[in-house]
């Protein structure tokens, strides 16, 4: 696609925003493009802004983090132009998930490439997600992220947060309602898969897939932090859903109750609240990304 006009969206706060922007922005003016930068933080004025800017642009760049990305979701759907990712912040996962260098100015060599795909979009209460939406554990890890820890330690702030909030993990129970069938859970933490990395590299499933129009649900319901703590492994690599101690479920929509509401998050940020009700938007999103 080279040889495009191009709007570039960037968060100026996303972890690696400093200094990796420019040698993707010199990447892609070597490949051709012409650039429309603008820098924007919050999901309100990004959305105007999309809107706004892209008359007249052959695609949309999107720099930041993963919460960056999904932020600017609503717009994207909007004006229905194809997205190219900069991977700026931390954990990078729709960059691993869509095999995207996290490289910078790598990633801006995809763009110019050119190949695409198109890919699903999560929905939770009307909030858009990429990678994954949880609640309990991983909600509360988030919540305790230190933002100057972010920039400096990278993926490895998830780690410092996560040993930080064990101590005070407190299983919940919950009512999971997919394929027409209710389970009851007691749980350390509920996650839904739109994508398949989360965490910084973790797997959701050996059989998650961002295409395939199917959310990967998985509750853990180990009996104890130290068991939690040794199947780490096994979430990584996204075996998990072999234990009997881990439910695992596979469905279009789902909806999750909690005795009382409890905070979810989407792809790294706090964005809403259970009862929560699930669904997929089939490979609405189409992006610049090996095939």
């Amino acid at each position: 696609m080279a040889g495009g006009r191009l709007l570039l969206v960037v968060n100026p706060h996303a972890s690696r925003a400093a200094h990796a922007l420019g040698a993707a922005v010199s990447a892609l003016f070597a490949e051709g493009f012409a650039l429309d930068i603008r820098q924007c933080a919050g999901p309100d004025e990004v959305h105007d802004l999309i809107l706004r800017e892209s008359a007249g642009v052959d695609a949309i760049v999107i720099g930041g983090g993963d919460g960056t990305v999904s932020g600017t979701l609503p717009a994207l759907i909007e004006v229905g132009l194809p997205v190219g990712i900069l991977p700026l912040g931390t954990a990078n996962d729709l960059a691993r998930t869509l095999g995207i260098p996290v490289n910078p100015s790598e990633a801006a060599r995809i763009i110019a490439a050119g190949s695409r795909r198109k890919i699903d979009i999560g929905l939770v209460n009307d909030i858009h997600f990429l990678n994954v939406s949880s609640i309990g554990l991983a909600v509360e890890v988030t919540d305790r992220l230190d933002p100057e820890l972010k920039r400096t330690l990278g993926p490895l702030s998830y780690a410092a947060a996560a040993i930080q909030t064990l101590g005070d993990a407190e299983r919940f129970q919950a009512v999971i309602a997919c394929n027409g069938e209710r389970t009851d859970v007691t749980t350390y933490q509920v996650t839904v898969g739109n994508g398949v990395r989360y965490g910084g590299g973790a797997r959701v499933s050996t059989e998650a897939a961002i295409d395939d129009g199917i959310l990967d649900i998985f509750a853990i319901e180990t009996a104890s932090i130290p068991e939690l703590v040794a199947m780490a492994p096994a979430f990584f690599e996204g075996r998990h859903g072999g234990r009997d101690d881990v439910k695992v479920f596979r469905c279009t929509e789902a909806t999750i109750e909690t005795i009382e509401p409890m905070p979810i998050s989407t792809d790294g940020e706090i964005t809403t609240e259970t009862p929560a009700r699930y669904s997929v938007m089939r490979q609405a999103l189409e992006v610049f990304a090996p095939r």
